[in-house]
This record gives structure tokens, C-alpha cells and sequence, in this order.
């Protein structure tokens, strides 16, 4: 029997193409059927970490259902400032439990533990995302978490560790969290630095940039200031603070 080297190379390419599309169906298939899974767990991480930056409960001992549940009856988000060039979506975290079908009140005082604002910028290496939890009163800090992040291991990675993170959080480093009211004019509401004698007027706002990650740090503190400078005006806008100077 004769060898066909046309027929052999058509068999060769056509077994490929049949395998290679029997792998690809079975890996969209899995994907499909993993898709729901993999973004509950994105959607859980998200509200675990929320959870825990509000300390409305020890996400340690919390299941992944009872966490889910404790967000949803303590955590909305709200539009503020709507319809003006300051519009924000914020994070309301409550003290108490709400009925399933209540909407977040950012005027709601009484209840309101804090609020979460969205911190984003371009980082060393790429875009960094969380929230800066805030005392209803926008004065002070009640903590800090970066959700995503691209930035060097052991360097700049290091914005989610407790030590960095610590700054942030009252009975940290600062005993009632950071100021972040109004600063003098031309200063930044928070400094991130290297380390300041703790009677310099800039103490009370002031985070030791990371070691080595000079440029995360920077970072980190331009937006940082600029999305506080933009959270207090869009809470102006709503009428829940006086205007900035």
C-alpha cells in the first residue's frame, strides 16, 4: 500500500481541529457552569472586606451566608449629589439593621456608622480601587481597604497589609483616626510621607509612606486627596455639609 503525504497531512490537520475543538467546547462549557461561582466569590471577598472596614461584625467567624446577609441589612449604596458635576456612588454602613427594602439616607445621622467613598488612581503599575470608611460627620477615619491592586509584592503591595492599613483605622496609629476635615489652604487633607515628630502640626493627618515604594505611596496619597476633596464637595452639594473654602 502506497503512502499518501497529502492525505496524511489532512488527517493530521483534521484530528487537530477535532481536538482542539472538543477542548474548546469543554472549556466554555466549564466556564459557564463556573461563572455564577466565581462571582459570587468575587461579590463575598467584596463584602467580607466591607464588613470588616466598618467592624460591623468578625468576619472570621461569619460563614459566607451570614456574612452576605450582615451586609445586606447593614450596607446600601446612594447617589449623592445627583444630577451635579459632583456626583458620587457612596457606601452607607448603618449601626442597625434595615428592612430588606429600604433605601440608603445619607442624611440619616442617627443610624449611619459611616460612609464609604471610592478611592481610585493609577497606581505604580497600574489602577488601584477600594474605599476610605469616614465618620458620619466627615471628620475623621475609620479605616482603609484596596480591593484591587497591581503593585509590587513585598513593596507596594503592601498598601493591604495591617501595618499600612493601621494608619488609617481609629486606636491605630491615631487614637480617633485621621483628621480629613478642611486642611489650611494648599495642604493636603492626608499626608503620606516620611515618618514626622508626633507634635508637628500635620500629625493628626499625617501616614508613613511604605519603605522602598516611594512611588505607590505618592500615588496612593494624590487620590486619595482627590477623591476626599470631591467626596466633601459632592456632600456639600447634597446639603449635608457647609460648602468648601
Amino acid at each position: 500500500m502506497s503512502f499518501d503525504p497529502n492525505k496524511s497531512r489532512a488527517y493530521v490537520i483534521l484530528f487537530a481541529a477535532g481536538v482542539s475543538g472538543v477542548f474548546t467546547a469543554a472549556i466554555m462549557a466549564l466556564h459557564v457552569a463556573t461563572e455564577p461561582i466565581v462571582e459570587r466569590n468575587e461579590r463575598l471577598l467584596t463584602e467580607r472586606a466591607i464588613v470588616e472596614l466598618f467592624g460591623l461584625g468578625d468576619v472570621g467567624q461569619l460563614s459566607g451566608d451570614e456574612t452576605e446577609a450582615l451586609y445586606d441589612r447593614r450596607v446600601r449604596r446612594a447617589t449623592i449629589a445627583k444630577g451635579t458635576p459632583e456626583e458620587m456612588e457612596v457606601l452607607l454602613a448603618y449601626s442597625q439593621d434595615l428592612p430588606s427594602d429600604a433605601e440608603g439616607d445619607p442624611g440619616d445621622k442617627a443610624r449611619l456608622k459611616g460612609y464609604g467613598v471610592p478611592i481610585r488612581g493609577v497606581g505604580f503599575w497600574a489602577v488601584i480601587e477600594g474605599y476610605l470608611a469616614v465618620t458620619p460627620d466627615a471628620a475623621r477615619t475609620l479605616g482603609i481597604v484596596f480591593l484591587r491592586h497591581s503593585e509590587t509584592p513585598g513593596l507596594g503591595g503592601r498598601i493591604t497589609e495591617d501595618q499600612f492599613r493601621r494608619w488609617f483605622r481609629p486606636g491605630g496609629a491615631h487614637e480617633d483616626g485621621l483628621n480629613v476635615t478642611p486642611p489650611p489652604q494648599g495642604e493636603p487633607y492626608i499626608d503620606i510621607g516620611p515618618p514626622v515628630e508626633t507634635t508637628a502640626p500635620r500629625d493628626d493627618r499625617h501616614v508613613d509612606a511604605l519603605t522602598g515604594a516611594t512611588g505607590t505611596s505618592n500615588a496612593v496619597a494624590d487620590f486619595l486627596n482627590e477623591d476626599l476633596a470631591r467626596f466633601r464637595r459632592a456632600l456639600a452639594a447634597e446639603g449635608l455639609l457647609p460648602e468648601v473654602p
